[in-house]
């Protein structure tokens, strides 16, 4: 009995271990060859009223904001347009604007092929409620597309309750999902509600109390929707909605920095620190491998990795030197590079962190082709993954990278936002704020075209979201 106890669980061990290491190789297989990208060009967008997308509102690039889920981890992004355009468009006398704003914002996921990034995932966007009607959706996949509906007081929007019910049914025929956000009383509420898969709230506009009310009402009624907290401020505001029943999650709370002066980096951390300036050194390969058997752990991961079935290696490889030597320098860089930020994965949301790291240094990449040099465009990947290595390992950001002697140009990018890196960087972080004016003046600096933004951004998305399993 004990001898069959011990193999179940010694089996469940080794498929558990090689699934883990299929996942690890996949990713870095999809990491290392980066130079043969082929970003999709940005195609020229129209109105439905056949107006050129070359003013200021076309121009404009979509803004991604993480939702992430109740283990932290990536479940979608919400898109908006940049902005005051955003929050302007949301005024009843804006009603004509926002209804050409949602062309442009649908026609540019539609351009960008947002389907190929959503994959498991799902995107959701913000319509007004009568533009729901408008023939672009019938070109939208609805599969992994929540719409939330903007819903307007005003006379111009009268026939909105009667009409959105049905339309919500034929889309949500096709896959599409239904938001409501902050409309939790009243006619259109008593009408839509029913269709809802899910209600937002933002939480800074109200007080535990309320939100407790609020979810506890309409969980009661509509118990197969799900709630989405927006606007969260801290990791305390998102463990309180986790206790409230919230589902999706969203806010700065992501990437919220802290006081980590007193904190240190780990030996882990060190000896991989260690392992990646021994790489930048150009140390001898039998230099290398002495140094990779002292983590026996990190030296069998490396080992399977290298004799992955999809490898497709002949033999079994059984030395570490002859591993590294197959793997190559700049592969094996990069597969420390995540080992790296894998070494804190008991941070909050650090799945969530190393993804968002992740797209920055894809977007560096792809943004500086044809730009700058191609031996620079690796650096420019690692400048955009390390930017964020603060606030995965939890430690201040000169402390965390001081161990990695990295190149001058890297860290003056990272601590002093200087040198011939700190726009590429500049311009991966435009890309996350709310300014539009931010990523024209970043793209100049870089010498690149505030056209080219979105595509790349997409691609890097679409990239990453490819090597996440």
């Amino acid at each position: 009995m004990l001898s069959r106890l011990f193999a179940f669980f010694s089996n469940r061990r080794i498929r558990n271990r090689a699934a883990a290491e299929q996942r690890d190789f996949q990713m870095l297989n999809a990491l290392a060859p980066v130079k043969d990208a082929d970003p999709a060009g940005v195609a020229t967008m129209q109105t439905e009223h056949g107006d050129p997308a070359g003013s200021a509102a076309a121009r404009s690039v979509i803004c991604r904001e993480a939702v992430l889920n109740r283990e932290q981890r990536v479940a979608g992004y919400e898109f908006m347009l940049r902005g005051k355009i955003h929050e302007q468009m949301r005024m009843p006398n804006r009603r004509p604007h926002y209804r050409f704003y949602n062309e442009v914002m649908i026609n540019h996921l539609l351009q960008d092929s947002v389907s190929r990034l959503l994959g498991h995932r799902h995107a959701f966007v913000t319509v007004l409620g009568s533009f729901l009607a408008n023939p672009l959706f019938d070109r939208l996949l609805g599969q992994g597309m929540v719409l939330t509906a903007l819903l307007l007081d005003n006379a111009s929007d009268s026939d909105t309750p009667r009409l959105l019910p049905e339309r919500i049914s034929e889309l949500k025929q096709r896959g599409f999902k239904f938001a409501l956000e902050e409309c939790f009383e009243g006619t259109q509420f008593e009408a839509l509600a029913p269709h809802a898969d899910y209600f937002i709230l933002r939480t800074s506009q109200h007080k535990p109390a309320e939100i407790q009310q609020i979810t506890e009402q309409i969980g009661q009624r509509y118990r197969s929707a799900a709630f989405v907290a927006r606007d969260l401020e801290s990791f305390d505001d998102f463990q309180l909605c986790s206790k409230l029943g919230f589902t999706l999650f969203q806010g700065p709370f992501v990437t919220r920095r802290e006081d980590w002066t007193d904190n240190q980096v780990g030996p882990q951390t060190l000896h991989v620190c260690d392992l990646l300036n021994h790489l930048r050194r150009e140390a001898d390969t039998t230099e290398l491998a002495r140094l990779l058997m002292q983590d026996t752990v990190l030296s069998y991961r490396l080992l399977r990795y290298i004799n992955s079935a999809a490898s497709g290696l002949r033999q079994p490889i059984t030395s570490i030197e002859h591993a590294l030597v197959v793997m190559g320098r700049q592969t094996m860089y990069r597969w420390l590079t995540l080992i790296l930020f894998g070494s804190a994965q008991n941070a909050p949301h650090a799945a969530a962190l190393q993804e968002n790291a992740l797209v920055r240094g894809r977007f560096m990449e792809l943004i500086s082709e044809g730009a700058v040099a191609e031996t620079e465009r690796d650096n420019l990947f690692v400048t955009g993954l390390f930017s964020m290595l603060d606030l995965v390992l939890r430690i201040p950001l000169a402390t965390a990278i001081r161990p990695l002697n990295l190149p001058v140009a890297i860290e003056a990018a990272l601590l002093r936002n200087e040198g011939p890196y700190a726009p590429f960087l500049d311009l991966a972080l435009a890309c996350e704020s709310p300014h539009q004016h931010r990523i024209e003046a970043a793209a100049a600096r870089c010498g690149v075209e505030v056209s080219a933004v979105n595509a790349q951004h997409f691609a890097a998305l679409i990239w990453v979201q490819a090597i996440q399993v």
